[in-house]
């Protein structure tokens, strides 16, 4: 956290850059909450728009996010080896539809809400995402989430990672009518 200052005024200096990091980061958190770069705040959280200079900066975040935007389904599953130590995460990204951000979080604010599904939207930039199956506190355990994003992520899967979810979820998981 000691370079945030220096990273932010950076940040300011080159307003364009600024925009695409804060995608970067938006992006990444819609996918996975705790993605944020600097500990418990988003970058987003330290510009004010009051200020010219980060002013600037958000606009060039808002220029990032005018693009196509996915849905993407994403399951996570945090396993435990035979010695009952963690082993690494693994994931499966898959993008779902293509559309307009506005347009997507309205389909999935729907969908979720007819299954009975938590869904958070962010108004102000467009971001929803819907917790099939939400992080537990324990391991083993699986994460299941729809959501929107610009479409900036590719899909990609760890090996092996259906028969893995196949053996922790054994056909349980809750699905919305999406993917």
């Amino acid at each position: 956290m000691g370079s945030l200052p220096a990273h932010l005024e950076r940040m300011r200096s080159h307003p364009v850059i600024a925009g695409e990091v804060l995608r970067l980061e938006y992006t990444a958190m819609s996918l996975n909450p705790n993605a944020r770069l600097y500990g418990r705040k988003t970058l987003l959280e330290f510009f004010d728009r009051t200020q010219p200079r980060d002013r600037a900066c958000l606009e060039a975040f808002e220029r990032e996010l005018d693009m196509p935007w996915a849905l993407y389904h994403v399951r996570r599953l945090f396993l435990l080896s035979a010695d009952g130590k963690r082993r690494p995460v693994m994931r499966s990204t898959e993008r779902v539809d293509l559309g307009r951000p506005q347009q997507l979080a309205r389909s999935l604010i729907t969908t979720s809400e007819r299954h009975r599904v938590d869904v958070e939207h962010d108004p102000v930039y467009g971001r929803a995402r819907a917790w099939v199956r939400p992080r537990l506190t324990t391991w083993p355990m699986a994460e299941e989430l729809f959501a929107t994003a610009p479409a900036r992520v590719i899909d990609k899967q760890d090996k092996n990672f259906d028969p893995e979810w196949d053996a922790l979820v054994s056909g349980s998981t809750r699905q919305l009518p999406l993917a």
